[in-house]
């Protein structure tokens, strides 16, 4: 079936009639008919029984609508893409970011990027961090931003700041000083979570190098299902400061457990992406986005004693 073949089956499909199809496509009704008999007769088999100017769908129509659906459902997105670019003006920047720095890091970035220039548009969408280099070299995104490079020799990172781990608390922790360290962890319930890279990879090396051992309660698959937790006063958590000092983190307990690694933030593009002055623009505002939370989360640290 050509395209045009299954916008007509599709159209009739929903409207029950050929009449109802021809007036949702703004066409004439014989135009419909002779297309739909044109491919049931390709196809060797009938997709609608007809009855007093009425179509109802044969088993085969039913299943093929399925597919269908899907594929009109794509060309509608295909179609709205295209008027997107028609309207462009300022550029369009597609942007992938870890979950940690979805509530932050993205939102402040593509506000900065309408900022400096009002008629650009800008996608963001989540990942996480296996899904980049696909991502990349497929050339569905842009620039992807998070704590690791991007393996691949195609792929150029660029380091644009570092951040620091975080304690994460639902009660107040007065009781043990005004800069708790991950030691306060021994024995006490824990939110873990799955997340891998340096991140996971810090925190899990910190408490076996000091004998730490925290109790598990709960695991969580993100960083901000974690904060969510520990503002339930399930347990501690430990996240990327990113997440714990993100919106889904105010009013709760957190502290920067500057003893441990920082991490780094990368962003990664292909290396011969051809908007090559765009991509440095939106790098070097990404690092100045970075320092200026780092800055900020500096400044909500408790005194010293």
């Amino acid at each position: 079936m050509r395209l045009r073949q299954i916008e007509i089956f599709y159209h009739v499909f929903r409207a029950g009639s050929i009449s109802g199809a021809a007036r949702d496509l703004h066409v004439s009704q014989p135009s419909v008919s002779k297309v739909l008999r044109h491919t049931e007769d390709q196809l060797g088999y009938a997709l609608f029984h007809r009855h007093k100017g009425r179509l109802t769908p044969t088993r085969e129509a039913e299943e093929l609508y399925r597919e269908a659906e899907d594929l009109y459902g794509r060309l509608s997105t295909f179609n709205q893409s295209l008027e997107n670019i028609r309207d462009r003006k300022g550029g369009h920047l597609r942007l992938a970011v870890l979950p940690s720095l979805s509530l932050s890091v993205g939102p402040n970035l593509v506000a900065m990027l309408r900022e400096s220039e009002p008629e650009m548009s800008v996608e963001l969408t989540t990942l996480h961090s296996q899904e980049f280099a696909p991502a990349l070299l497929e050339k569905r995104f842009d620039l992807c931003i998070g704590f690791s490079d991007a393996a691949d020799e195609r792929i150029a990172n660029a380091n644009v700041g570092n951040g620091s781990l975080a304690l994460v608390s639902g009660k107040a922790l007065a009781e043990v000083g005004e800069k708790p360290d991950l030691r306060i962890l021994d024995g006490q319930d824990y939110i873990s979570t799955s997340e891998t890279g340096p991140v996971g990879e810090i925190v899990s090396s910190s408490l076996t190098e000091r004998q730490i051992s925290p109790r598990e309660v709960a695991r969580a698959h993100t960083y901000h299902v974690a904060v969510s937790l520990a503002r339930k006063q399930i347990g501690f958590a430990v996240t990327d400061q990113f997440s714990a000092y993100s919106q889904l983190g105010s009013g709760l307990h957190r502290y920067l457990l500057t003893e441990l690694p920082m991490f780094p933030l990368v962003a990664s593009t292909l290396a011969d992406h051809p908007y090559r002055d765009l991509i440095d623009t939106t790098v070097g505002k990404l690092g100045q986005i970075v320092s200026d939370i780092n800055s900020a989360i500096a400044r909500m640290q408790p005194p010293g004693p």
